[in-house]
């Protein structure tokens, strides 16, 4: 089951997007947002992975304006690299693209269920992007800085909350130090009061992972938190 690149359309500005077709009949499609590393490829083969869970996947882009063929590795030189694109994007960039990503999915299989995917930068992104109509589920995993106000809006991405009508989970771990205590406690009470019955806004807190846990070609990888993170999707999807 392999892969191919496409464009995604925001407005004019292609994105150059990583799409895996499951070939199959499972309701949902993954779109699913990089780390701050790009459509690396750590990031094109968790998507052949979910694939073959019978989850089509379009992974896009979140820097397509400024590096839109960004793959990078995991060195301290290719991290800063990353952060300086990130710091470059928009919450109405981010938007836009998200509900370009949407539309194209509705367009090619308009009866199929959409859930957001995001990792790292991708998981602040997601949540950013969990109002938007037509999403049934997203999953923010390890997402940082979601609770501080971005420079571009004054507003947190978790000022959203009461505009999600789909079911959001944000998954990270306790020895994360880009998600500090009080930014993880803040999390856990504004979904709480969002949704006091917890049926749609669940938070996950794995003990002892740090950030990045569900990579693979990352140091901070966790055999064991990245099967919950990866059970926490196949329960969704299945």
């Amino acid at each position: 089951m392999e892969g191919n690149w496409t464009n995604i359309y925001s407005g004019d500005l292609p994105l150059r997007s990583w799409w895996v077709d499951s070939g199959n009949d499972c309701k949902y499609i993954s779109i699913v947002l990089p780390e701050v590393f790009g459509i690396n490829n750590w990031m094109r083969s968790f998507s052949k992975k979910l694939a073959q869970q019978n989850v089509s996947v379009l992974a896009l882009p979140l820097y397509g304006r400024t590096a839109p063929k960004l793959d990078l590795a995991y060195s301290e030189e290719d991290l800063e690299l990353g952060r300086y694109h990130k710091s470059l994007t928009t919450s109405k960039n981010i938007i836009d693209d998200i509900s370009a990503a949407i539309n194209w999915v509705k367009e090619k299989y308009p009866k199929k269920k959409i859930s957001i995917i995001g990792f790292c930068f991708g998981g602040h992104a997601a949540l950013i992007a969990s109002s938007l109509k037509g999403i049934e589920s997203s999953f923010c995993f390890y997402g940082a800085g979601v609770t501080a106000p971005r420079s571009d809006t004054n507003l947190a991405p978790i000022d959203v909350l009461e505009k999600v009508s789909g079911k959001l989970k944000f998954i990270c771990g306790s020895s994360d130090d880009l998600i500090p205590l009080e930014d993880r406690l803040e999390i856990k009470k504004r979904f709480k009061k969002v949704d006091p019955s917890e049926e749609r806004f669940i938070y996950v807190e794995v003990e002892g992972a740090d950030h990045g846990f569900m990579c693979e070609e990352r140091e901070s990888f966790d055999k064991e938190a990245s099967l919950i993170g990866w059970n926490l999707l196949m329960t969704e999807f299945n």
